[in-house]
């Protein structure tokens, strides 16, 4: 159950993103990257393998979904190095009620830093100083403004799904081939 909810909480991140989030005519330039917060959502209560594997999928949607103006492979490579350090630091001793918020605002800073970078190496034509002086910081500062309308309820909604009255269908009679008629 928590990997078809995982696949469905990424899918909706990505189709939200892609669709809606970044076509809204904001004025300073730059939406808020909700994938980046589903992907840490997810590998905050998952090992660095399965963090690193969402933000790979999740990337490689973000990169082939038409309004990519970018080379295919940056998203999939920036969040993948971000899922799996997440899901490094989940097990970490420095727990506390801001500690998602924390890892969240590092990963965020880290992947915006990593796409321009990537950009700014492949050439492409739009990423300059400007990039890394004003975009950066105010996509972190934007994807920070709406985290916690992101990371607490996917979060308890994995949790819910994972420890819940869902988690154990697999135990019931009919479900394991144990009717017999």
């Amino acid at each position: 159950m928590r990997g078809a909810t995982t696949v469905l909480l990424l899918a909706f991140a990505v189709l939200l993103q892609a669709a809606v989030v970044n076509r809204l005519p904001l004025p300073w330039g730059s939406a808020p990257d909700l994938v980046v917060l589903t992907v840490v959502a997810i590998a905050l209560g998952a090992t660095p393998v399965s963090g690193a594997l969402a933000g790979f999928s999740a990337g490689l949607a973000l990169d082939v979904l038409p309004p990519a103006d970018h080379e295919i492979g940056r998203y999939a490579l920036v969040l993948c190095l971000a899922g799996y350090v997440v899901g490094k630091l989940h097990d970490s001793p420095w727990r506390s009620r801001a500690w998602p918020y924390l890892v969240a605002f590092g990963a965020a800073l880290g992947v915006a830093l990593g796409f321009a970078t990537l950009g700014l190496v492949l050439g492409t034509p739009h990423v300059g100083g400007g990039t890394f002086l004003f975009v950066v910081p105010i996509n972190v500062g934007i994807t920070m403004l709406v985290s916690p309308v992101v990371l607490a309820p996917v979060r308890r909604l994995r949790r819910y799904l994972a420890n819940g009255d869902l988690s154990d269908i697999t135990d019931t009679p009919w479900a394991t081939g144990g009717i017999r008629l």
